[in-house]
């Protein structure tokens, strides 16, 4: 696995560690981000469907019940939500309605509203018994400024590295047992108004010890939305597309590389797509195969493809647009090397062509 130095990069990323009991180190991201959630979470309000609107918002909580299925499969995450809460002076359902990002654009696509591209993905098997795994996170363009990594320090799981907006639980990550998890929206697969959703899916796959232990969970869980999961750990990396409607896996035509972006690979469509979001993700997914397809990547080759611009139409790395206004930005790149000596990973804070990437160490502080 081959690596570079590390250069200093232009714009902060910053770490909050927190451990002990979930609503504790909850509280104590709550409160570490405090004004940092409260500025995001306006933000976000802000970008909703007519604006800033607690109508709107009340729909979306009213017409969805994903909290038996929460208490279900992710209580202790829950309560982490509830300390965050109370740590920043939140109310738990706004901040609750913040974590349901693509329940929202799910909830949004059900009135005829087509979801922003987004998210683009790969893993790489390395001769040498390690992998990588990277994502380029993109979002809308109000969540600049608000990202964060968070430590999470849990006795009962390994530690993780989770890379996030101020308030939301989670968008991408790794553990210290050398599980990563990367994740792509899949609008053309079925979502439903109960079920887990993807945050909280998120955080309970990074729980797990091993890949086999990740994967029968994916594969078990009641999905509300659709998404795809890409995990990994040293020498392996698996390719799941889950929806409400059931979980296919994707077995890529080289095993040792897998790729993905916003359109299945193999599930079967259900529902339609535009033409142009079919464009853009079949553009990215071409630009990641064409650079990564063939040779030993070493984390340079990684980092330069999540910062291409191939096509300039529908490139890799998303900055915001020309002139200003509302778009859809690379919130984030990570890049993990999973060894089974120990977990390195770099991420950004926005778009990485312009902002560079910080690196992260990992070790089980676990107890």
């Amino acid at each position: 696995m081959a690596l570079t130095a590390d250069r200093p990069p232009p714009w902060p990323l910053p770490l909050v560690r927190a451990g002990g009991a979930a609503r504790d180190r909850g509280f104590a991201i709550g409160r570490a981000l405090k004004a940092p959630i409260a500025a995001h979470l306006a933000a976000w309000r802000r970008s909703l469907p007519g604006g800033d609107s607690d109508d709107y918002i009340a729909r979306l909580l009213g017409e969805t019940d994903f909290k038996p299925a929460i208490q279900r499969y992710a209580p202790d995450v829950w309560d982490e939500l509830a300390g965050v809460a109370e740590g920043a002076g939140q109310a738990l359902d706004q901040l609750y309605a913040l974590q349901l990002l693509d329940e929202e654009w799910a909830y949004r696509a059900r009135s005829g509203a087509a979801s922003p591209p987004k998210c683009s993905s790969l893993a790489s098997v390395n001769a040498d018994g390690s992998s990588w795994l990277a994502q380029n996170m993109d979002l809308g363009d109000y969540t600049d400024g608000f990202q964060v990594m968070l430590r999470i320090d849990d006795r009962y799981h390994p530690s993780a590295l989770v890379f996030t907006t101020a308030g939301m639980l989670g968008l991408m990550g790794v553990n210290a047992a050398g599980l990563g998890v990367c994740v792509n929206s899949l609008p053309q697969l079925p979502s439903a108004p109960e079920g887990l959703p993807v945050a909280f899916v998120l955080r309970r796959l990074l729980q797990a010890r091993s890949l086999s232990e990740a994967a029968d969970l994916v594969q078990a869980l009641p999905h509300a939305t659709n998404q795809h999961y890409l995990i990994a750990e040293p020498g392996a990396a698996r390719s799941f597309e889950a929806s409400a409607g059931g979980v296919t896996e994707y077995l890529s035509p080289d095993p040792l590389r897998i790729f993905h972006t916003n359109h299945p690979l193999a599930a079967v469509a259900a529902l339609a797509e535009t033409a142009l979001a079919r464009a853009n993700s079949e553009a990215r997914l071409t630009s990641l195969s064409s650079r990564l397809a063939a040779g030993a990547l070493g984390l340079a080759d990684i980092q330069a493809a999540l910062c291409a611009t191939d096509d300039p139409v529908h490139p890799v790395c998303r900055t915001a647009a020309p002139g200003g206004g509302p778009c859809t930005i690379t919130t984030g790149s990570m890049v993990s090397a999973l060894t089974r000596e120990g977990v390195r990973s770099w991420a950004s804070a926005g778009p990485p062509r312009e902002r560079g990437y910080h690196a992260f160490e990992l070790e089980d502080a676990a107890v």
